[in-house]
């Protein structure tokens, strides 16, 4: 096998530079891309909005004035003077001490790396995933082309009971050819102090060592594996104990034209070394998955296949069965500005066979969440946003089970107060000195997202509730804009008490009403029919300053969990002073 190494980019900063007009973004129809994924070549080949490669290989860091960490949150990451956003969190089952963040960190500029924060009961450790070489194959003949990815991401962390370690997941993608992956790395240690690399199947035959998925083909972009998520199997009394279940969406493109965004789902039995061949598992429905996209027209889909998806989150339920949450466009697709719905499958752990979709309750007329391409403006990148920001936004939450019950929760938020408020494209205003005129809606056009929650058990998945706001109503004499965004759901397995947490809009006036954004904590003891809220982060986060001061992204997500008797929420925050985002972790009740 011949092999041609290339050179590795510079390990130079970031730098990104705002615009004052709207760039070329995304075509209509197809799902959101994760934002590192805009970085690579099958992005820039396909015409999905890609991102300029230059921005990872400026300047060093912008200078800082950091404010001191409130004592409310347990810690607040901040090693660096640039970006961290997409946290999650997992806690070890024998120590409520020790628990372990994985983070998008663009610390060290490009690569992109994913940024691990361990707290044991001494200090905090900061490490770096090592990334994983990737292989190319080129044409007849070619040689095979060993390259470092320009960046991983969509960070995901679990606790396995079983073996007592962490895995870690991310995706790795190239920006100078078209291979990319899903990948899983586990700690050496039941700390998570230390990691061990993926290797791909090219280097590594015939599965590679901890690659869930692998597209080695150097020219041809028509396929790219995005947005992972894992879950493992922690009973002990399951036939699968220790199992590791990662899905992803498989986004495909023949011709260079959208063709379907299947999820997809792969298991591991030896602890993360291998996986097994991935099988799609979204289903089909004709009376869910009404419509096929082609392009930006929608054309009837009379086998009701449902692939046209991204955002899947596996749980495990006390059935040891597997059950998979994901946002589709396809009940009414372009008629409707391509709005979602949330669908869930069950997935047999012994056959895997795949049984639904079914469809949560999404509490409007239509059958849809209120997120299309006329509910929301769009930022300076050509992407959603709400009014008085510039930030990258998206309607999905995630799925969490009540193992006690057998329940399920999803949790999601939209825009259902100003539906149809913004045809397409209707644009926020530029950045401008002043921030009270930065990023304006067009006047008597407003946003106001909120968050809701509907469940369902095991036993009954076609009956979902009617969604419940979980944010509680704007303050008397607020303005409009109290935004919500990002919600993700958790269960006290024993309780079981339902947590969701959100940045939250609710909490500041100043100094433009409802601009800035805390975290909100909101709790339900009576399986998620009411729910208490609270501010968990205590101070005001502005995200125009995010991202190097561009304010266009911070993340995709947020997350939380509940172990020993605590919630662990991990947020993404930005400090008075800072031109960055950090993550900020939460341990209370």
């Amino acid at each position: 096998m011949t092999i041609l190494f290339l050179a590795t980019l510079a390990l130079s900063g970031l730098v990104v530079t705002p615009s004052s007009t709207t760039t070329n973004g995304p075509p209509r129809g197809v799902p959101q891309l994760s934002s590192i994924a805009l970085f690579s070549r099958f992005t820039k080949d396909n015409g999905l909005g890609a991102a300029d490669l230059s921005q990872l290989l400026g300047a060093g860091e912008a200078p800082d004035s950091v404010a001191a960490s409130p004592s409310s949150l347990a810690f607040l990451a901040a090693p660096n003077n640039r970006p961290q956003n997409e946290p999650s969190v997992a806690v070890k089952a024998t120590d409520a001490t020790n628990w372990v963040t994985g983070t998008n960190d663009y610390g060290i500029g490009a690569p992109i790396g994913g940024g691990v924060y361990t707290k044991t009961s001494g200090a905090l450790q900061t490490y770096l995933t090592p990334f994983p070489l990737l292989a190319a194959k080129g044409g007849s003949g070619s040689p095979v082309l060993l390259e470092a990815p320009i960046a991983t991401g969509d960070p995901v962390v679990v606790f396995s009971n079983k073996i007592s370690r962490f895995f870690y997941s991310s995706l790795g993608l190239s920006a100078t050819f078209c291979e990319n992956g899903i990948f899983v790395f586990r700690s050496l240690d039941s700390s998570g102090l230390n990691w061990r690399r993926s290797i791909v199947p090219p280097l590594f035959p015939p599965s590679g060592l901890g690659t869930v998925t692998y597209y080695d083909s150097g020219q041809n972009c028509s396929v790219l594996n995005d947005k992972e998520w894992m879950t493992v199997d922690n009973d002990p009394a399951s036939p699968y104990y220790g199992r590791v279940y990662v899905t992803w969406t498989r986004f495909n493109f023949p011709s260079h034209v959208y063709k379907s965004s299947p999820i997809m789902l792969a298991y591991s039995d030896d602890n993360g070394n291998t996986f097994s061949s991935p099988i799609e598992i979204n289903g089909a429905s004709t009376a869910f998955c009404r419509t096929l996209v082609n392009g930006a027209a929608s054309t009837p889909n009379p086998k009701g296949v449902c692939d046209e998806n991204q955002f899947s989150v596996p749980v495990v339920g006390p059935d040891h069965d597997v059950y998979v949450a994901f946002e589709n466009q396809q009940f009414n697709g372009a008629a409707d500005g391509f709005r979602d719905q949330y669908l869930v499958v069950k997935v047999d752990s012994g056959t895997f066979s795949v049984t639904g979709p079914f469809k949560v309750d999404p509490g409007t007329a239509g059958g849809t969440f209120i997120d299309g391409g006329n509910d929301y403006p769009i930022n300076q990148d050509g992407r959603q946003t709400v009014c008085g920001s510039n930030f990258r936004l998206n309607s999905a939450g995630n799925l969490a089970v009540d193992l006690l019950n057998g329940n399920l929760y999803v949790v999601w938020s939209d825009d259902r107060s100003h539906a149809d408020e913004f045809p397409f494209p209707t644009s926020v205003g530029p950045r401008t000195s002043s921030p009270a005129t930065s990023y304006v809606c067009p006047s008597g056009r407003n946003t106001d997202t909120d968050v809701f929650l509907s469940s369902s058990n095991m036993a009954s998945l076609a009956s979902w509730s009617t969604p419940l706001q979980v944010n509680q109503d704007k303050p008397p004499g607020s303005t409009n804009n109290t935004c919500r965004w990002f919600p993700w759901v958790a269960v006290d397995a024993s309780t079981p008490n339902v947590y969701v947490v959100y940045p939250d809009r609710q909490y500041d006036s100043l100094p433009i009403p409802n601009r800035f954004a805390r975290t909100s904590l909101a709790t339900s003891t009576d399986l998620g029919s009411t729910f208490t809220t609270k501010d968990i982060q205590g101070f005001a986060s502005n995200f125009d300053n995010a991202f190097f001061g561009a304010g266009n992204f911070i993340g995709d997500y947020n997350n939380v969990v509940f172990s020993s008797g605590q919630v662990y929420a991990a947020f993404t925050v930005v400090q008075s002073g800072k031109t960055d985002s950090d993550v900020a972790v939460y341990v209370g009740t």
